[in-house]
């Protein structure tokens, strides 16, 4: 088993058990995504054949943005819980905050998106077009990764007939 694919099913099996532990307490999930990044950079950090000279910059860069998009995630949740407790059954909805808030959560979306290419546009001068090409591929397979487990634990849970907990 190569080095990579080492990294790779380790970052895999970290993220099976990260529904359930963000389940149990949030401090636990932010620790675990905390490893799972740090895995994934060192990973990615020797795919790439960064010199010594990128590490440090590349790290600073992808950290800062790592921290503006765990913002934007809390942002939504927060949107999220406000959205559900206008829209409870039974009970009627306030049609400016509903609005507001759909604003605030598309709005922030796109905020969101838009953090991936303002960091792409950051290491521009750190990486060459190859290297941001393979980290752009990688973030892409990870990502990949997380949405797929996601889905599996949703459909377990669903074939238990609970509800997942917001994500």
């Amino acid at each position: 088993m190569t080095r990579a694919t080492r990294h790779g099913a380790l970052v895999i099996g970290l993220l099976m058990i990260a529904g359930p532990i963000a389940a149990q307490r949030p401090p636990r999930r932010a620790v675990l995504e905390q490893n799972i990044e740090r895995l994934f950079l060192t990973q990615v950090t020797r795919e790439m054949g960064l010199t010594e000279d990128q590490v440090g910059p590349f790290q600073r860069v992808v950290d800062l943005w790592a921290q503006k998009r765990a913002a934007l995630e809390a942002q939504e949740r927060q949107l999220r819980q406000s959205l559900a407790g206008e829209l409870r059954p039974g009970v009627a909805a306030n049609p400016d905050n509903v609005s507001r808030t759909v604003d605030g959560l598309n709005a922030n979306r796109v905020a969101y998106a838009e953090t991936f290419r303002d960091e792409m546009k950051d290491l521009t001068p750190i990486l060459s077009p190859v290297q941001r090409g393979q980290f752009q591929v990688a973030r892409d397979r990870l990502l990949q990764k997380v949405r797929d487990l996601q889905l599996q634990r949703q459909a377990a849970i669903g074939a238990r007939g609970a509800s997942p907990p917001e994500p």
